[in-house]
């Protein structure tokens, strides 16, 4: 946990980028004295599917799995998310209760709103909740393409698309693979992990990727390209 000094600092950070760059320094001040931040460590629930969401958490520092529980301990992970990513931003006006689960995959630095004050900063600031509307369609976006992926691909094609989501720069940046175990992989994927572990095995052999370990390196992204369209 992170010394007294460090909590401080922490709890009176607000980022200068995406919505909160449109913050006035009196809003800045009531978002300061309407949230919480807090510090999760790796594997520890952020969020859990059917709770109560009493506000909005915003992840400052590290990454969060969002999945969906299934039967017989089979889950879904939808997205990872990072540092300026929201969690439980449609309890706002729509559900009061988590539609996911969330756990941390590292250690994880978050602050959370609570849902009256950030109606209040909506209300009052056209351009943060333009901002916020932005991060909100881009999220469900990429929520249908994940649905489209798992609906329509086979699995090798659904590996090559989990293969190119973990390549953006925000995950590669921060070494994800050394996070993510071959059963979180299949479950983002939605494959069984038997089949995740043969399919990444054959692209290792066919030299479009290099398996080292833990870690994953794309060696032909062309390739990987193909059988993401194929898939």
């Amino acid at each position: 946990m992170p010394d007294s000094t460090q909590k401080e600092l922490e709890n009176n950070y607000i980022p200068d980028s995406g919505c909160f760059a449109a913050l006035l320094p009196e809003e800045i001040k009531f978002l300061n004295k309407n949230k919480s931040t807090f510090v999760y460590h790796r594997k520890e629930t952020v969020c859990k599917e059917g709770g109560f969401s009493s506000g909005v958490k915003y992840i400052i520092d590290g990454l969060v799995k969002i999945y969906i529980e299934g039967p017989k301990n089979r889950n879904i992970i939808v997205k990872i998310l990072g540092p300026g990513d929201f969690i439980g931003l449609s309890s706002i006006s729509g559900s009061k209760t988590y539609s996911y689960s969330g756990a941390a995959l590292c250690d994880s630095t978050v602050f959370m709103i609570n849902r009256e004050a950030i109606m209040e900063l909506i209300k009052k600031n056209g351009n943060f909740a333009l901002e916020m509307a932005e991060w909100y369609c881009l999220s469900y976006d990429k929520a249908y393409k994940k649905l489209a992926t798992i609906g329509f691909k086979n699995q090798t094609g659904r590996i090559a698309d989990t293969l190119l989501y973990l390549n953006q720069d925000k995950f590669s940046d921060r070494n994800v693979y050394r996070y993510l175990s071959r059963s979180c992989i299949a479950d983002l994927a939605g494959v069984p992990m038997e089949s995740a572990v043969r399919i990444l095995s054959d692209l290792d052999k066919t030299r479009v990727i290099e398996l080292d370990k833990k870690e994953i390196r794309i060696l032909d992204m062309e390739r990987l390209k193909v059988f993401s369209r194929q898939g």
